[in-house]
């Protein structure tokens, strides 16, 4: 069983160039000896382009497709091969480029305190709630796709991880602490030229105010001049709290009446800080 290259079709080749965006296309011959020799044996040839090569012509664009179709009873074959230099495309799929790109996303969020960092009250000294105020929020995400022989191992340690230090991804430098890992997609294992790959999709949030909780300080309770927990009483009229008070950060009431000023917001630490320079995609 043999199949004969027959060479390529002069009057397939063309090509566009949109707008500095540039696709090739090119046709193949061939000729099979035996009905056993179907398209993938076809379309294996040694003398055909692969996934990934270079267009003769234009180092920069790459064959993204190759179809194979029989055109004529079971010995002629046709092979149309595509190219594009939008994306390098590597016959090794490792060896692809990683490719970054950015979106946001809007929603809203229950607010405490201004853009000055003051407490959200009304005029009598009491914050709001019930409703709580709330304000238009936006995440910038970050999309990261690249490919991998197997699942990476940091995967799990990394559900949820905000950045411990700064990093920079295309070009753009992202402070400590203020982007999250949110999404982990790994695709069914594929194949390329004989290697098995993963495609492994990430989104990095950014949110600018950061990942750590910080409420109001309030409650019901104050400590005592011993750090003992006891119940609150209103400052001025001495009367049992029907809500919780506002507490200065150290257990106790603030007196007289808290202001927006002195209202005291608490920081806590509720997800893991990581170096992010691991991950694909970032420096």
């Amino acid at each position: 069983m043999t199949i004969t290259f027959l060479g390529e079709d002069p009057g397939s080749r063309a090509a566009t160039n949109d707008q500095g965006s540039r696709t090739y296309s090119r046709a193949f011959k061939l000729r099979a000896s035996s009905t056993s020799e179907g398209p993938f044996a076809v379309g294996s040839h040694a003398s055909l382009p692969v996934i990934g090569s270079a267009h003769p012509d234009d180092a920069l664009a790459f064959c993204t497709q190759i179809s194979v179709v029989n055109s004529e009873p079971w010995q002629g074959w046709n092979v149309a091969c595509s190219y594009t230099d939008e994306r390098s495309i590597d016959p090794n799929p490792i060896n692809d480029e990683v490719v970054v790109s950015f979106s946001s996303e809007i929603y809203q969020e229950a607010v405490f305190r201004d853009i000055n960092g003051e407490g959200i009250m009304n005029s009598a000294g009491d914050y709001l709630v019930d409703p709580a105020p709330t304000r238009d929020a936006q995440h910038l995400i970050i999309k990261i796709k690249s490919n991998h022989t197997s699942v990476p191992v940091w995967v799990l340690s990394y559900q949820n991880a905000v950045n411990a230090t700064s990093f920079t991804v295309s070009g753009l430098s992202i402070p400590a602490k203020l982007a999250k890992v949110q999404r982990i997609e790994v695709s069914e294992p594929k194949k390329r030229s004989g290697t098995q790959y993963y495609e492994f999709t990430m989104e990095i949030m950014v949110r600018k105010e950061g990942w750590r909780i910080e409420p109001m300080d309030i409650g019901f309770r104050e400590l005592d001049t011993n750090d003992k927990p006891k119940t609150a009483v209103n400052p001025g009229d001495e009367e049992p709290p029907k809500q919780p008070l506002l507490l200065d950060g150290s257990g106790h009431v603030i007196t007289p009446k808290a202001t927006p000023a002195t209202a005291f917001f608490l920081d806590f630490q509720v997800y893991d800080e990581l170096t992010f320079s691991v991950l694909p995609g970032i420096s």
